[in-house]
């Protein structure tokens, strides 16, 4: 029986078998929360418009979850620790046909669009993503400043572009041959591409230390991973993969573990340690999930002899955890992939 044939009731139970799978298993079937997601909030739909409005707040509940998921594990569906972005692509496309005023699904977009070289496209949803900004100011998506002023460059960016390529086509055309085009105009809108590219480039990651939040080139994150500092945890969200590393030793992690790990190394504490509901932004974790999910992050990186890093311990009658500020860290991680729970 396929998902269309199920009742809602029967889907909040497949939804309960999914979580429990995960619970035990360790793995998140996202794809298959995804479909779920859809095949509820189409029928919850259904009886809204059949003027049931008991039911309002399970779909606004059903669409928070399905928009979550799109965002942020579109990315991620072909295989928990690779980076796809033509599926990343298409399931922002999604959510943005689920809530059309997005901040954030737009531009990322609109990023994706500009590696693509869709300069058109890129336009349109950068300049969707500052007006939704603008104008929707309690949207849970709200771009952060450097999302904001990156928006503007890539805009910029995005028209001079198309300015470039236009004015080498017109060069192409019969009819250049014999009118004189006046070359000069063209030369400051390439030099002002260029040093936009350039800052781009220079500040195109993060990179966070337990006190200082800087910005760096890819080149430069590909250097500290190369020759990377003794006695000091590296955590590394690549265009690819995920990775954690000390002293030598290199973890691979899913998108969950290398949240979690940079939650844990920037916002806990002895004093603040890191419960369950920290890391709860639309379902409320089980404790035994919670416990399990931060065992399935230290176990491979104790294996590879990283050394002892998250501690354990009780907070308001739950078990909670900490970073206890043994050894220092940086985290990069590219600024149009704001890395936090929403």
């Amino acid at each position: 029986m396929s998902l269309g044939d199920k009742t809602i009731e029967e889907l909040e139970e497949i939804e309960e078998e999914l979580n429990e799978q995960e619970e035990e298993h360790g793995f998140s079937n996202y794809s298959m929360k995804i479909e779920l997601y859809k095949e509820m909030y189409r029928k919850l739909s259904q009886l809204v418009r059949q003027h049931n409005e008991d039911v309002q707040s399970s779909l606004d509940y059903v669409k928070r979850k399905l928009i979550y998921c799109l965002i942020h594990y579109g990315t991620y569906l072909k295989t928990e620790f690779q980076k796809d972005d033509y599926l990343a692509r298409s399931c922002l496309e999604e959510a943005l046909k689920y809530d059309k005023r997005n901040p954030l699904a737009s531009y990322r977009l609109g990023f994706l669009s500009y590696k693509f070289n869709d300069y058109i496209k890129s336009i349109q949803y950068f300049q969707q993503a500052l007006d939704h900004d603008q104008y929707h100011k309690q949207h849970l998506y709200q771009l952060n400043e450097q999302q904001q002023f990156n928006a503007h460059l890539y805009l910029t960016n995005c028209a001079l572009q198309i300015a470039k390529e236009t004015y080498e086509k017109m060069n192409q055309l019969p009819f250049a041959k014999i009118q004189e085009i006046p070359k000069q105009e063209l030369a400051p809108l390439i030099s002002g591409l260029l040093e936009n590219e350039k800052y781009l480039l220079r500040n195109a990651f993060y990179k966070i230390s337990r006190d200082v939040t800087d910005t760096c080139s890819k080149a430069e994150c590909e250097k500290l991973i190369s020759s990377p500092p003794p006695e000091t945890l590296l955590l590394y969200f690549s265009d690819r993969t995920i990775i954690a590393l000390f002293n030598g030793e290199e973890v691979s992690l899913t998108q969950d573990q290398g949240y979690m790990l940079s939650y844990f190394l920037i916002k806990s504490s002895e004093e603040h340690p890191a419960t369950r509901h920290h890391f709860s932004v639309v379902d409320t974790i089980r404790p035994n999930t919670y416990i399990q999910s931060v065992n399935r992050l230290r176990n491979p990186m104790s294996n590879r002899g990283f050394p002892s890093l998250i501690q354990r311990t009780r907070f308001q009658e739950e078990a909670a955890y900490y970073y206890d500020e043994s050894y220092p860290f940086y985290i990069m991680y590219r600024v149009d992939e704001e890395v936090e729970y929403r």
